[in-house]
């Protein structure tokens, strides 16, 4: 009966034990949590120029910062597009005393320039970028395991989004276009288009992989810098496929302005995960772990429970389970009638020794 007892209550701690540790095969592999990186105090903000305060660390004030950007540029691009969207119903009237002034506006909000409303808000955005990825750049140098220098993938990337913000005002495009195109001999694209696309890709996804792939915490910023860089892919072909047709243009601007609040959003989630690792702040664990976690733990303590209540009371000596497993070698009989049965043979060698010892 003891041993019965005594086996229920090693498959019940085996199987609290199973449920308890991680990855084992009861229980759904989940990956251990990412150890956060060692940094010198002075990578704190507070201790980085006065924008590194500013960076909302909060999801909330992320949130609304977010909002923000994309509530503005959604309108600034809504006001342009809508004359193209609805045809002949302009947005105001052209006629009447205020006709120079409403020209002006019209001319202000056209989609179809850079120097439109929309065309300076991407251009702050793509500012607000740039001094985003300084920020990551200067905390994420203090990094003490940073054995190879990957912070300075912030720097590049800063330096990519102002030849960004350059080539919107500049033709650098183009010219750069018509260097590869003198040099190879080979015109990739509509006047050699394909060139610049081609560099831009590659240096972005080189560039944002260098710098997204060591954060902590990544996902939101990988998901807002994919965004980005698919709006800007979409105006590239808009600009590659519309030969000069205005409908084109203006839904190649547009996508190109919204890549630029994208990427601006990108940044500022890349700055607050930096802030967060900078501080000890650990991760967001997903609400399916934390169940299991609490399910594990849960039945863990069940199991002890059950094993203290069904646990055997022991006696003045020993308890029954020590009675079964307890050894003897037979030399001599246990005076209390405790440890294992003696066997035939045994009980034999030890009545011979008393006989030898009572003729001694």
């Amino acid at each position: 009966m003891s041993l019965a007892v005594s086996q229920r209550r090693d498959q019940r701690r085996r199987l609290a034990l199973s449920w308890s540790r991680p990855g084992s095969e009861s229980s759904s592999p989940s990956p251990e949590p990412r150890q956060l990186a060692d940094y010198a105090p002075d990578a704190l903000p507070e201790r980085q120029p006065a924008l590194a305060t500013l960076v909302p660390t909060g999801l909330g004030g992320l949130a609304l910062a977010a909002g923000g950007i994309l509530a503005l540029m959604a309108a600034a691009i809504g006001i342009g597009l809508w004359e193209t969207v609805t045809g002949d119903r302009p947005l105001a009237p052209a006629g009447g005393r205020f006709a120079a002034t409403l020209a002006a506006v019209h001319e202000c909000l056209d989609i179809r320039s850079f120097l439109s409303l929309a065309g300076w808000l991407s251009q702050v955005c793509l500012v607000v970028a740039t001094a985003a990825a300084l920020v990551v750049r200067l905390m994420r140098r203090h990094r003490r395991d940073d054995f190879r220098g990957r912070y300075r993938a912030w720097g590049w990337l800063a330096g990519l989004f102002t030849i960004t913000a350059c080539a919107a005002q500049a033709p650098i495009g183009r010219v750069w276009a018509a260097i590869l195109c003198d040099a190879t001999g080979l015109t990739l694209g509509p006047a050699g288009l394909g060139w610049w696309v081609l560099a831009a890709g590659i240096a972005y996804t080189g560039v944002c992989l260098w710098a997204v792939l060591p954060l902590h915490e990544r996902a939101a910023t990988a998901t807002w810098l994919f965004l980005g860089m698919a709006a800007w892919a979409i105006a590239a072909g808009c600009s590659w496929m519309g030969a000069g047709r205005e409908s084109w243009l203006v839904i190649g601007n547009a996508a190109w302005m919204a890549g630029a609040a994208l990427t601006a959003i990108a940044m500022l989630a890349a700055a607050r995960s930096v802030i967060r690792e900078v501080r000890g702040l650990p991760a967001r664990q997903p609400a399916r772990r934390q169940a299991a976690d609490a399910t594990a733990a849960k039945q863990a303590a069940e199991a002890v429970a059950d094993d203290a209540s069904t646990r055997p009371a022991r006696g003045d000596d020993e308890d029954a389970a020590g009675q079964l497993t307890a050894y003897v070698d037979g030399s001599a009989a246990d005076e209390d009638g405790e440890g294992r049965h003696l066997s035939k043979a045994e009980r034999k060698r030890l009545r011979k020794l008393a006989r030898m010892n009572r003729a001694a």
